[in-house]
């Protein structure tokens, strides 16, 4: 009992830190002000407005006015749907080139200004002033969507779309809009100028919609059956295959009325992607408060236990869908599946393994090799943390792929080829990442732990040599042959033939070696210690 009331005393804590973060944050109301009284605003809300008027005109035109192919209801439907998408792509682009701006500068323009050592002398928290710089800039997107509504509102009364579906469109533009905010707002924190940190910021939003991007076409290619098992074409324009897509704005207009089945609960679209925004936003924060340098700095252990609950939260939510839409399988599942979760699920957690392996110096704190295998540092930035934290993230992720198995009702009926398949594939995923940190703490062992940034650059630069660099040799010097030694010793080409062949004893067990065979040259890559410095010379690991 004593635990239980325990939990519901923090449960109370968190929701009204909550509350009080957003409705007692004094740091909202002064960017409020402060975005409503410059003349740029209204300038940018006009421009805004005349921009988006002209290309409804020339949307209308070019879809209706003169296009003499419409003789009967369904054509004239198809256009005024084409038009309503038309007018909602504009809108988003118009959003995703204003949203990074707002909150680029937030946090460097504090450090220019010299007006952070003000802050720091307040009782703010570094959770307060992110979310205060946050809501102020969101506040202003949903200020331009507001105003722009009347003129979406043409799809509605021309018959390509109904309220509702507009609303819910709407209200997905602008968790979205609130996503590329926080990306923003994450590179302002580290970045050291404001030029710098408006670049960085277009970059990574531009790359975060590319990544999402391939969802929301994977997405339009399943709806018209020209993606996923045959047959199934149909089912995709109701239910929603990559729910992951709803972090990408301009998903808005063609899922806002789908649903996404997790097996046999239909939830509307429109709730999860508010959900899984949300929690992308936190995550953003939680990272970028580790940076602002208030009460609150060290903020590392909250974003690795984040990282715990959404990346197994991550599978549930790719594969659920998946098998409810496949209906259940009792073999190997479509290739296309299996290139959909290592897209959505392991490609990111591949990303995490090469980030957080490297170690050394940040800004002045020095970081000390304490080793490879230290369970108990596992939410400390010390160097022995990041396998302990990456195995047990892989676990968790892991036991979700089992959970949406056991959920869906398929795991009694899945036969041992499937077994031998999902073993095999388990296991060079594994060797797969442990290189990939192997390579990270190899990388900062030769820098000497000098810089934490050189470390994580190093790092980069190997893995993306050792994923291209194979299949350029091979298509330079060894093209025309069947099979060359840089084709078969290139790192993803097990997994290409267990796409071709997935049923094959060879590609499993040619799988099973080289997950095998990276393990151990993981571990042997781990094994190397940075030489040890001066006696007193060395302070508190930080940084990685």
């Amino acid at each position: 009992m004593a635990a239980i009331r325990t939990a519901l005393i923090d449960w109370r804590k968190y929701v009204v830190g909550v509350f009080t973060q957003v409705l007692g944050n004094p740091v909202i109301g002064r960017e409020l002000r402060v975005r409503v009284r410059m003349e740029r605003g209204y300038l940018l809300q006009a421009f805004y407005l005349a921009f988006l008027i002209l290309v409804v005109a020339l949307a209308y035109q070019a879809a209706i006015g003169d296009n003499p192919n419409l003789t009967n209801p369904v054509e004239i439907q198809k256009a005024l749907v084409e038009f309503y998408r038309v007018v909602l792509s504009t809108l988003i682009l118009l959003i995703v080139l204003v949203a990074p701006a707002l909150t680029a500068n937030a946090i460097t323009l504090e450090r220019e200004r010299k007006t952070m050592d003000l802050l720091l002398a307040t009782p703010l928290t570094a959770r307060q002033l992110l979310v205060g710089k946050l809501v102020g800039s969101f506040a202003f997107i949903v200020l331009l969507l507001a105003l722009t509504l009347p003129i979406s509102a043409v799809s509605v009364l021309l018959g390509g779309v109904s309220f509702p579906e507009l609303l819910k469109a709407y209200l997905l533009i602008a968790c979205g809009g609130l996503v590329l905010c926080a990306i923003a707002l994450f590179t302002s924190a580290y970045a050291r100028s404001s030029t710098l940190a408006v670049l960085w910021s277009y970059l990574r939003v531009g790359g975060f919609l590319l990544a999402t991007g391939v969802l929301v076409m994977l997405q339009e290619l399943f709806a018209a059956g020209i993606f996923g098992r045959g047959g199934m074409g149909g089912v995709g324009t109701v239910n929603l295959a990559f729910p992951a897509a709803l972090l990408n704005p301009f998903a808005a207009p063609f899922v806002a009325d789908t649903q996404v089945d997790f097996s046999g609960w239909q939830v509307p679209s429109w709730i999860v992607g508010v959900v899984l925004c949300l929690l992308f936003t936190r995550l953003t924060l939680t990272a970028a408060a580790r940076k602002v340098g208030l009460y609150d700095k060290d903020m590392l252990p909250s974003v690795r236990r984040q990282l715990l609950v959404l990346l197994p939260l991550n599978a549930l939510v790719c594969v659920l869908p998946l098998l409810a839409l496949a209906g259940g399988v009792a073999g190997i599942p479509p290739t296309e599946y299996a290139v959909v979760v290592v897209l959505v699920c392991i490609a990111p957690f591949l990303l995490l393994a090469a980030w957080i392996a490297p170690f050394g110096r940040d800004d002045e704190a020095f970081c000390i090799d304490d080793g490879t295998f230290r369970p108990s540092r596992m939410f400390s930035p010390s160097p022995s943390g990041a396998l302990p934290f990456l195995a047990t993230a892989w676990l968790l992720m892991v036991g979700a792929f089992l959970l949406a198995f056991y959920w869906t009702g398929v795991l009694g009926m899945l036969d041992p080829l499937f077994w031998a398949y999902f073993a095999s594939l388990l296991t060079y995923f594994t060797g797969l990442w442990m290189l990939f940190w192997g390579i990270g703490r190899f990388c900062s062992v030769c820098l000497q732990a000098r810089s934490l940034v050189a470390a994580r650059a190093l790092t980069l630069v190997a893995i993306a040599a050792l994923a291209t660099l194979p299949i350029t040799v091979d298509m330079m010097f060894f093209d025309g042959y069947a099979e060359s030694l840089a084709a078969r010793m290139w790192v993803f080409r097990p997994f290409l033939d267990a796409m071709m062949r997935p049923e094959s004893v060879e590609t499993h067990e040619s799988l099973f070696l080289w997950g095998s065979g990276m393990m151990l040259l993981a571990l042997l890559l781990g094994a190397f210690r940075v030489r040890t410095h001066a006696a007193g010379t060395e302070t508190p690991p930080h940084g990685v």
